[in-house]
């Protein structure tokens, strides 16, 4: 195999993946769109958004007026920091559990799954693997249907590795992302 071959290669094309697919362990995307498994991960990120900047505010007008001794400020903004990393972690978490039922929120993944230590994707500048969603349902703010799976288009989720014979890897739609679990069945 020659370099770079791996990151190329459709699922569809690794050794089990039929067999994988027969005992359920790659991802089905359902027939009719699914109901709503979970929270909108699309408002949630627009809370994200208000909470970073009310939070930016709070603490460049109101902080700024008390008098705190200086390590106080570097408190309140680690704190300000650590709550919207909470929140971007529960995003992705949300996310996820909209693509492992078949759907998606928006368009453009947002929350980084894994990280692309090879840096094989530098357009990114987030040096994560592109993610493409279309093998899955859009749903809009309210469960409508916005856009069917396009046929042909695998959905997002773990299928047998290339690179890692007999496990399964995360496939993001463009390439493989080195995020790697043990399945609960053999399929070699």
């Amino acid at each position: 195999m020659t370099a770079g071959t791996e990151i190329d290669r459709d699922p569809r094309s690794v050794p089990g993946f039929d067999r994988a697919t027969e005992l359920g362990l790659t991802p089905q995307t359902p027939a009719a769109a699914p109901d709503p498994v979970t929270i909108n991960s699309r408002f949630l990120l627009l809370g994200i958004l208000a909470v970073s900047f009310a939070g930016l505010v709070v603490v460049l007008t109101v902080v700024n007026r008390l008098e705190l001794p200086g390590w106080a400020y570097g408190v309140i903004a680690a704190c300000l920091a650590g709550l919207v990393v909470g929140l971007l972690v529960w995003h992705r978490r949300v996310m996820w559990r909209e693509i492992q039922a078949g759907y998606c929120r928006m368009d453009t993944m947002v929350a980084l799954f894994s990280r692309d230590p090879e840096q094989r994707f530098p357009a990114s500048r987030m040096k994560g693997a592109p993610w493409d969603l279309r093998g899955l349902w859009r749903l809009g703010d309210h469960g409508e249907v916005l856009r069917a799976p396009v046929p042909g288009v695998l959905a997002a989720g773990h299928y047998p590795s290339p690179n890692r014979p007999g496990e399964l890897e995360l496939w993001t739609g463009v390439a493989w992302a080195y995020c790697y679990e043990k399945p609960a069945r053999t399929f070699l």
